[in-house]
């Protein structure tokens, strides 16, 4: 039987739709379980079809899907770039597209069921695993992801990270298909198994998570209590904060923070560029800056702050610049004859000794703030958006680097993801390997106004703290600013739009989750098992193509 195009268009949109509505607060978590059925349905038609070049056929087949996906999911970038917006919702629909036809591809010639569930987990699980790592890496949409808005119901991430949950999302839509299946051929057999196979797979892992989640007695360490405050600002960035000095914006962080200073304070947790002015680092350090300098005056309000507490420590979101008589790194810029300057974006922690550590953001958002693959798109670095105070790609740092501080005698480590590092499970894990008994995330969403961008980036924090069991600090420009404890519950959380600040405490939390001790290996398997199964569907294709054909 021959289906319309119009039907096939159908279909294609109809799963765009499915797997869109999750990532929205409204109750709709339960659609991605389903959401993939309709493609399952679209492969098997084309299938049958028997037409040749199924790879080709299923990107037309599959790419309206993926597409009104990725559209519905983050078209909010268009607030503060139109045409990054426009390159994230094509260029990523048609990656998830192409591994999706590489899949359908490799049916044509796999016809055992269990194996097309094996190598398509395998497949995007890889997907998922390049987009974490390499130069146009976009990890926001990752399926396990979807999850931030019901941590309820994931707490096993904790062992998986979210690629766990990729391969719960795949497993629970090819068993609903199936499950369908087996109802329309009247086969009560194979619908009991199915049902039953459903159901373990649901609420097993469901079932245990939830009752660690809403458990009194749940595993947190209580032992040594942080006080915090949390500075939610609210400096318009297209408006204000290029347009006030470094001095104003320190003003306006303690002007929010010192209502809820005391003497037991041991931090303050600033947004991402909260000091927006570029700062020479070593300057700052060493105290070498002129004396008037706008730049840098404004941290003797600081000073002054830190004689009066003198446990108290600053996380400073700032941009940065190191400048050499040589060229340090590849993206270092020749400013002035023999001189050059690389640009960082950075958290710095800052006490009663000065600026006593720093950390540059290491996982940079393509096209704002680096070029991918600059051999091939360096000609463009200029046209990259100015965010930061320079219009040329960052540099990074070279590990996950946390600040230690004093409580009580005892040392403890905070870690500080920056921004579009919070989405990266691996990357936050590394803090906790170094020592971080709580983790920070600092951020200027401000720039996607209120939108879902802003919640979605808000709720993905959850996450972080479920795979490593860690307290999350969240300071952002605008909203949403919060408190998260090791079970991804939202202990506290500000208003959009809103200067205000969060007073809190919270404790330190020692030991290395399963996540946070081996990272992402299920991604690293499903690499592994991504090689076999091409390697079994060219054989296949090999064995096949070799079999004589019968004459009538």
């Amino acid at each position: 039987m021959n289906y319309k195009w119009y039907i096939k268009l159908a279909l294609s949109v109809l799963s765009g739709v499915l797997l869109a509505l999750p990532w929205y607060a409204h109750g709709f978590v339960f659609l991605v379980f389903f959401a993939l059925i309709p493609l399952f349905s679209l492969s098997e038609i084309s299938l049958r079809e028997g037409k040749r070049n199924a790879f080709g056929r299923g990107i037309l087949l599959f790419y309206p899907a993926f597409f009104v996906f990725n559209l519905i999911t983050t078209y909010w970038i268009a607030y503060c770039t139109v045409p990054g917006a426009a390159a994230a919702v094509i260029l990523n629909a048609l990656l998830q597209t192409l591994t999706f036809s590489a899949w359908h591809a490799c049916r044509k010639q796999v016809k055992n069921g269990a194996l097309q569930v094996v190598m398509l987990i395998a497949f995007w699980i890889s997907f998922e695993y390049l987009h974490l790592n390499w130069d146009l890496t976009w990890p926001w949409l990752n399926l396990g992801n979807v999850f931030a808005y019901t941590p309820d119901i994931v707490q096993w991430y904790s062992v998986t990270g979210t690629a766990g949950g990729t391969v719960w999302i795949i497993l629970l839509n090819f068993l609903f298909s199936g499950l369908i299946g087996q109802i329309q051929q009247h086969n009560r057999k194979r619908i009991t198994q199915y049902a039953i196979a459903l159901a373990a797979a649901y609420l097993i892992p469901g079932g245990l998570s939830m009752g660690l989640f809403f458990h009194e007695d749940a595993p947190i360490e209580r032992d040594t209590p942080i006080e915090a405050v949390i500075v939610q600002q609210n400096t318009d960035p297209w408006e204000e904060e290029y347009r006030l000095t470094n001095t104003q914006e320190i003003q306006r962080v303690l002007d929010v923070a010192k209502p809820y200073l005391n003497e037991k304070t041991n931090l303050v947790i600033t947004p991402e560029s909260a000091i927006a002015h570029t700062i020479d680092m070593e300057a700052l350090r060493n105290r070498t800056f002129m004396e008037g300098d706008s730049r840098f005056e404004g941290f003797s309000l600081l000073d002054s702050v830190t004689v009066v507490y003198p446990n108290l420590n600053f996380v400073l979101g700032l941009s940065t610049v190191s400048i050499s008589d040589h060229k340090t790194s590849p993206v270092a810029q020749e400013c002035n004859p023999g001189q050059f300057m690389e640009f960082f974006n950075t958290a710095g922690f800052y006490n009663h000794d000065g600026l006593v550590s720093h950390y540059h953001k290491s996982r940079l958002v393509p096209g704002v703030e680096k070029m991918p693959f600059p051999k091939i798109f360096g000609f463009l670095e200029k046209a990259i958006i100015e965010l930061g105070g320079s219009n040329s790609s960052l540099g990074k740092d070279t590990a996950q680097r946390t600040f230690a501080f004093d409580v009580n005698g005892r040392e403890m480590r905070i870690g500080t993801a920056i921004c579009y590092e919070s989405v990266y499970g691996e990357l936050v894990a590394k803090f906790v390997r170094d020592g971080a008994n709580i983790l920070a995330v600092i951020t200027n969403d401000s720039w996607w106004d209120d939108s879902p961008g802003h919640r979605q980036h808000f709720e993905m924090s959850r996450l972080r703290a479920i795979e490593t069991r860690r307290y999350v600090l969240r300071a952002a420009n605008g909203g949403f600013s919060g408190v998260i404890d090791p079970l991804g519950r939202v202990l506290a959380k500000t208003k959009y739009n809103e200067r205000t600040a969060i007073q809190t405490i919270v404790s330190a939390q020692s030991g290395e989750t399963f996540y946070v001790k081996h990272g992402d290996y299920l991604a690293r398997i499903a690499v592994v098992l991504t090689v076999l199964g091409l390697l079994f569907t060219l054989w296949e294709a090999l064995i096949k193509g070799r079999k004589p054909k019968v004459r009538e």
